[in-house]
Parts: structure tokens; C-alpha cells; sequence
């Protein structure tokens, strides 16, 4: 017989002497009650027959008479017998009473005449006797009536008592009593955390096995075990048996290969590390002289979280500042260029003999030499001082000489003579805010000047031809209305305009101020 057998087999056994001697001592006293006469009582076993209108206190014998006191009151054939007063045949409502040595100890033990009913629960007669010391506990739920050592059988959802359990009493675990309320017990609450922290045991084992994990475990339930995964001990992933908290990520048992990139599965399989599932086109595509580079020219020291995908976080800003490398470059190399200079600005005449330095030196082309624009006086300093910086209007691409005809600006109108001339005649340093080269100094006209007098040509003629006056004569009183702007030697015979002659108009055949002009 194995162990746990003959231990059950003692229990029973046990339990069997214990029932018989129960029994013997429950008929002994029956017996004894049964065959003791009752003082003042007719015949013990032979009662006359009673009428269907007699009850036991209509009766005149001894001790008919009698009454309970309240709570016990009724009739008495609902507890007595006519065949002895201490025949009680009266059933509890609570089966347990009418069971074992309830039946037999007598009423006066559990009931006192006066009193209310005493209460059902067993601690209210057997506390002192209970060795649960942790207060009132209700023994009903545990021993049965018959003796203390028969339990009951466990409630539902009590944890089992196979295994090792078996050999525990209710007090290794129930060390105090359980509140109302509060949530049972658990395998933790005697065998504490185990695994990192795991709490709940019966996932993983049951009292039947000890703590040999249940059959039929399923890793992929929490992990799936694919590829080399399979072949990898428990405690490479579990160290030490702490199963709690194991990270399910690759990167947290692999930590990070790649700086910063924590999602392994993206390029890689449980299969193996190599060969990378990763394709590299759907972050940058390789193409040209890309395709002959190793990894670690982009990617150093296996940096391969951020690493830029445009063409200057490589190379960096070139030309002076710019960055959109692929506008002018492809990758198959850096030359040829594919830009395309008439797209930013045409290159004619002079322009297109040039070299790229002469515009852009060091070849910085973000900026060129007068600050990135693409008007003439951008890269031309322009001569004509401010306010003459439209270059386009008198030159052209071609030459900056001969020029393109030009319209004088302002009041001055250029005849077809001094249209043919150098602009320096008159503008000797090109700078045509600067005051001008008097017509008298100029080398030209100081030698026909036809008068005398003012200097000054423009004042009053005009460079188209001298013929053409703008000169205004001051107001004359005597002269209103008289064109005097026209007739300047009426005054001024000789062309001497430093003084004047009333006489040329205002003496005829020596008669002194005549006027001509009246009739």
C-alpha cells in the first residue's frame, strides 16, 4: 500500500471506533431513561386509549398538569409520547440537532425554561472548546455534527489539498480567521512571489504536481518560439527564473545594434540575423556610384537611425550655400552638371565667352559677385553714379560700345549732331548726376562763340541747333506784349549783351523815343 493510502486507511479507521463508541454511549443512556419508572405514573409501557377529544392535560393524573414556561409551550404529545415522558420524538427544524449527540444529551442542556432558543451556530455552545483562537468561527462550515474530525467537504473554489497539501492541517494555512469579504486565498499568500515577481502559480503548476509545470504549456501564448528561438535555453531569455517582466521586443534581449533603430523585426527574422530583409528603397534608393559604396560610409559606427537621405547631409553645402544638389547634379557623378544657366539667366554675347569663375569665383554660385542678382549693375559696377543702373537702356550684351540710340533724358534734347558724339563731351567723368562740361570749354564750341557776354550756352540755346532759343527775357514794362526773346539785337547791336541800345529802336530821322510798333 503507497503511503497516502495507509494514511487515509488509519483516518477511516480511526473515525469508525470513534462512531461505534458513540453509539454505544447513545443507546446506554436511551436505555437508561427508558427503563426508569416516572414517580406518581401509571403503568410505564401500558397507557389506556385516549379519546379524539382528550389531550394530555385534560387528564387528572400526576403531573398532567404541568406546563413549560415560555418559549416551550404547546401541547404535549408535540414532543412527548404516552409511552414515557422522556420519549421525545420533537425534530428540529436544522437537521443537524436530530443527528449524533444532539439527539441524545437532553433538551435542558441546550434549552433553559424562560429563556429564548439559544443560537444554532456551533461556536455559541463550543467556543471555549474550539482551538480556533482568532475569535468566533463557524464551525458548521467545516466539522459535521457527528464528530469534529469528520469535515465537510471542501467548499467551492477551495484550493486543492492533493500533494503536498494533503499533509498540512487547516491551521498551517488558516493561521487567522478569514473577514467577511475579503478575497480567498491564493497560492502566494503561503509560497509568496516566485519567477520576478509572478503571482499567479496555478497558470503554471497544480498541488497534484507539485511545482512541475502543467502539462501542455503554451510558450505562444505569451511568446512565440520561432527559427533559432527554439534552440535557445530558458534561462538565456529567463535568467535566474524570473519569468515576470522577460521583454517581448527584440530589442530588449538583444539591446541596440544599430544606434537609435529598436525595431529588429523591420530587417531582420528569428531565422537569423543575416541575411537583412530591409529594403533600402523604401527609405533611399541607391542608384549611380551609390551602389559601389559600403554601408559604413553613410551609416558610421552603424549609426543607421537618422541618417539623412538628402544629398547635402553628405556633402554637405556646396557653391556658397546650396543644397539642392540634385537640381545640377545626378548620381552617376558630379560631371557632367545638368543645369541649365538660361533658366536662372541667358548667357549672349560677351556673357557666354566668359569663364564661370569670372561671375561666381570659387565657384560659389549662391551668390555671385554682386550679391545673387541677375540685373547688370548686380555684377557691373555701374558708372553713371545713382539713379543710373538700368544698364539695358543704352548697352547691350554684345559690347558695352557703340551704344544703343539713345534718348536724352530730362529737358535736353540731343540734335542728330550731338547725338553722334561721345557722351564724355559733355559728361567727362560718366557720372551724369555730376554737373556738366560747359558747351565753352568742352573743345568744341570756345572758339565760335558769336557773342559777348554770357557763357553759359544752355541757358539759352538749345543743343539741337543754336538757332533754336529758350531763353525768357525778363518783363518790360514798356515791351509788354512785344516778343523780345527773338529779337535780341533790337537792344543788343553787336551781339555785345553786356549793355543795351534804346537808340536802334526809339531814335528815326532824329526824333528821339519813337516807337515803331505805333500805328
Amino acid at each position: 500500500m503507497e503511503p497516502k493510502q495507509r494514511g487515509r486507511g488509519s483516518v477511516v479507521a480511526a473515525v469508525a471506533v470513534l462512531l461505534g463508541v458513540i453509539a454505544l454511549v447513545g443507546w446506554f443512556v436511551y436505555e437508561q431513561s427508558a427503563s426508569s419508572p416516572e414517580p406518581g405514573s401509571a403503568s410505564a409501557y401500558v397507557h389506556p386509549a385516549i379519546g379524539s377529544s382528550q389531550t394530555c392535560i385534560s387528564c387528572k393524573a400526576v403531573g398532567h398538569d404541568f406546563k413549560h414556561r415560555v418559549p416551550y409551550t404547546g401541547s404535549c404529545e408535540s414532543c412527548h409520547s404516552t409511552v414515557s415522558w422522556q420519549d421525545l420524538h420533537y425534530r428540529h427544524l436544522d437537521a443537524d440537532f436530530n443527528r449524533s449527540l444532539h439527539a441524545v444529551v437532553g433538551c435542558s442542556r441546550c434549552h433553559t425554561e424562560g429563556q429564548l432558543s439559544p443560537s444554532p451556530a456551533c461556536q455559541s455552545c463550543h467556543a471555549k472548546r474550539s482551538p480556533h483562537k482568532s475569535g468566533p468561527i463557524a464551525c458548521g462550515g467545516c466539522h459535521s455534527v457527528v464528530a469534529w474530525v469528520l469535515l465537510r467537504p471542501l467548499p467551492v473554489g477551495h484550493l486543492s489539498l492533493a500533494g503536498g497539501h494533503e499533509r498540512l492541517s487547516c491551521l498551517d494555512c488558516h493561521k487567522v480567521a478569514r473577514a467577511a469579504g475579503a478575497p480567498a486565498r491564493r497560492c502566494v499568500d503561503c509560497h509568496g512571489t516566485h519567477h520576478g515577481g509572478l503571482t499567479s502559480c496555478e497558470r503554471c503548476h497544480e498541488p497534484g504536481r507539485g511545482w512541475k509545470p502543467l502539462p501542455g504549456f503554451d510558450h505562444a501564448a505569451f511568446f512565440p518560439l520561432v527559427g533559432r528561438h527554439r534552440a535557445v535555453a530558458c534561462a538565456s531569455c529567463h535568467p535566474a527564473n524570473r519569468f515576470a517582466g522577460t521583454p517581448r521586443s527584440c530589442s530588449g534581449c538583444h539591446t541596440v545594434v544599430h544606434i537609435g533603430l529598436t525595431k529588429c523585426e523591420q530587417c531582420h527574422t528569428p531565422a537569423g540575423f543575416v541575411p537583412s530583409t530591409f529594403n533600402h528603397s523604401a527609405s533611399f534608393k541607391i542608384t549611380g556610384r551609390h551602389g559601389a559604396l559600403t554601408c559604413s560610409r553613410c551609416h558610421l559606427n552603424g549609426r543607421y537611425d537618422g541618417t539623412p537621405t538628402r544629398c547635402v547631409g553628405c556633402h554637405g553645402t556646396k557653391h556658397g550655400g546650396l543644397t539642392a544638389c540634385e537640381k545640377c547634379h545626378t548620381t552617376s557623378g558630379f560631371r557632367p552638371s545638368t543645369f541649365v544657366h538660361s533658366s536662372v539667366f541667358t548667357l549672349q554675347g560677351a556673357h557666354a565667352k566668359l569663364a564661370c569663375t569670372k561671375c561666381h569665383p570659387n565657384y560659389k554660385y549662391a551668390s555671385n559677385i554682386g550679391g545673387g542678382g541677375t540685373a547688370c549693375a548686380d555684377c557691373h559696377d555701374g558708372p553713371h553714379g545713382p539713379g543710373y543702373t538700368s544698364c539695358s537702356l543704352c548697352h547691350s550684351t554684345t559690347a558695352w560700345l557703340p551704344t544703343k540710340a539713345i534718348t536724352h533724358p530730362g529737358y535736353i534734347q540731343l540734335g542728330t549732331e550731338h547725338q553722334a558724339r561721345s557722351c564724355r563731351l559733355c559728361h567727362p567723368t560718366l557720372v551724369f548726376s555730376a554737373p556738366t562740361r560747359p558747351c565753352e570749354t568742352s573743345g568744341c564750341h570756345a572758339a565760335t562763340i558769336p557773342h559777348v557776354g554770357p557763357t553759359d550756352c544752355l541757358r539759352c540755346h538749345r543743343p539741337t541747333r543754336w538757332a533754336e532759343l529758350h531763353f525768357t527775357h525778363p518783363e518790360l514794362t514798356m515791351h509788354q506784349g512785344t516778343n523780345l526773346n527773338q529779337q535780341c539785337l533790337w537792344c543788343h547791336p553787336g551781339r555785345d549783351y553786356t549793355k543795351f541800345d534804346c537808340k536802334t529802336c526809339h531814335v528815326v530821322n532824329g526824333i528821339p523815343w519813337y516807337d515803331p510798333f505805333t500805328p
